[in-house]
């Protein structure tokens, strides 16, 4: 191994360390490490700039979007468009254990719109978890169908994993709405699967329990979704159209994503909240979602364009290509898909898309993979949705749940292994991922 690969790959665990172990911040991982990574191998000041400077462009436009489409959603929150999709679906409905289990999906696609995993498990967790109890319904079941359900939704173009992953392909036209385009077959077969997955379990719990319903049990939505002075529900399918727009617009149109959602951000503004002075007050408050993800995704492309541009990458490349048996190589982004759900607990999802992907993205082009064809494969991690170390937010899942983060790893891991299974190897069979 030449010492410019070895620089590089000391680099990259280095960043992987730290993030995991959390003693930097991923802002000072995704700049000052890198730099200082350049210098040792002897790049000059005006060298490194100019690698800073072409990585920043790869990032720039990916992070534009995610500059106006985590507001947008903000907003729609704010208005309580989501709050009232879920308030249509639950009103006057019966609910056994089989039907609890599909709204429990449904539930979580819907809350799941806005990006949030927090949000989602917010609402959907303190929302159900009193059916559950009513119906002596395992609480595991709950968390679990919550967590992998929302990774039906992790494929939309503004979630931040699709973002992620779309800044590893910049010289892909418009990569986080490729990206969409391309899963969404799988997104709808994964939708299916989570459906008839959760009413077989509610089924298996009727039948192993002798269940017979007495009563028709509802959810109270008006203690969990809380109204506020900025709902307006009067705007309710203004809203839910001018977002169903925004979709088709962003899928169809050659203009850039991120003005598309800054437009529907305006008009959003303007038609939900007339006065001016509560518009900048919103703005000022959509901006706190915006950190640390936006300021992440822009300077990861530090790293990407020091490792391109030394020459670091192509070194660590080289040096791996060696290792891997030939035979082998067109095929390890495959192995790598079906091996994400134990690899996630010892990455973090910063770590994950930017350190580990774009190695083994540049390894499969040494194989003749499209570079895009890895990142597709590999975008997924539904693995994180069992790791503390990648979504902390688990945490607080179990504690809304009332159950213990070993408890829902232990009932979790094998369908997610499973699942995450179907996954790819529908994407083979679609042609997506080979």
């Amino acid at each position: 191994m030449s010492y410019i690969g070895f620089v590089g790959f000391a680099m990259m665990i280095l960043i992987m360390v730290l993030l995991v172990k959390k003693k930097v911040n991923t802002l000072f991982a995704f700049t000052v490490i890198p730099i200082i990574g350049a210098f040792l191998i002897g790049a000059s000041v005006t060298e490194v700039c100019g690698f800073v400077k072409k990585g920043l462009n790869l990032t720039l436009e990916i992070t534009m979007i995610m500059f106006f489409s985590l507001p947008y959603f903000s907003m729609m929150n704010d208005t309580g468009l989501f709050d009232d999709l879920v308030r249509k679906l639950m009103k006057g409905r019966c609910l056994s254990p089989a039907v609890l289990g599909v709204i429990t999906v449904i539930v979580s696609f819907i809350t799941e719109l806005d990006g949030s995993v927090t949000s989602t498990f917010m609402i959907t967790i303190p929302l159900l978890l009193p059916l559950y109890k009513r119906l002596k319904m395992d609480p595991r079941m709950l968390v679990f169908l919550c967590t992998i359900s929302m990774v039906v939704m992790f494929n939309t173009p503004w979630n931040a994993r699709v973002l992620r992953s779309a800044s590893l392909i910049p010289e892909i036209n418009n990569p986080s709405n490729f990206i969409f385009l391309k899963t969404v077959p799988l997104q709808i077969l994964l939708a299916v699967l989570m459906i008839a997955i959760a009413w077989l379990m509610g089924k298996r719990y009727e039948k192993k329990t002798g269940y017979v319903q007495n009563s028709c049990e509802q959810a109270d939505t008006e203690s969990v979704l809380t109204k506020s002075e900025l709902n307006r529900p009067h705007l309710f399918w203004f809203n839910l159209g001018l977002t169903a727009l925004l979709i088709v617009l962003m899928s169809f149109l050659p203009i850039p994503a991120y003005f598309i959602f800054a437009l529907g951000l305006i008009i959003g503004l303007m038609v939900n909240y007339k006065d001016l002075g509560l518009q900048n007050k919103l703005l000022a408050k959509y901006a706190g979602s915006l950190f640390p993800v936006a300021p992440a995704v822009l300077l990861s492309g530090v790293v990407a364009g020091i490792l391109q541009e030394s020459g670091m990458l192509a070194e660590m490349v080289e040096s791996l290509a060696r290792i891997i048996p030939p035979a082998l190589g067109p095929y390890m982004h495959i192995i790598i898909g079906f091996l994400a759900v134990p690899l996630m607990l010892i990455f973090t999802n910063d770590t994950w898309y930017y350190a580990f992907v774009p190695i083994m993205a540049a390894v499969g082009e040494q194989y003749g993979v499209p570079r895009e064809m890895v990142v597709l494969t590999l975008m997924m991690n539904m693995g994180a949705m069992i790791s503390p170390v990648a979504q902390p937010q688990l945490y607080l899942a179990c504690e809304l749940g009332e159950i213990e983060l070993a408890d829902h790893i232990k009932f979790s891991f094998i369908p997610l292994v499973v699942i995450n299974f179907i996954w790819v190897a529908a994407g083979m069979i679609l042609g997506i991922y080979i």
